[in-house]
């Protein structure tokens, strides 16, 4: 077992993405838009989804 992936909504996706990779040298590994439900959201991490825990960031 090991862990995935851990959700932080965060109020300004644009300044978190760049706080993550900028700073602690995240890599932006995907994002998704949601117009629908009105979120969007952001997986960044130091490696592939398959390979190591990201954080998802998520707006709303």
């Amino acid at each position: 077992m090991r862990l995935l992936h851990t959700m932080l909504r965060v109020s300004d996706l644009q300044r978190s993405i760049a706080f993550y990779t900028n700073v602690l040298g995240m890599k932006l590994l995907r994002t998704s838009e949601n117009p629908e439900y009105k979120y969007s959201l952001a997986f960044v991490g130091y490696g592939p989804e398959t390979e190591e825990a990201v954080i998802e960031l998520t707006y709303n």
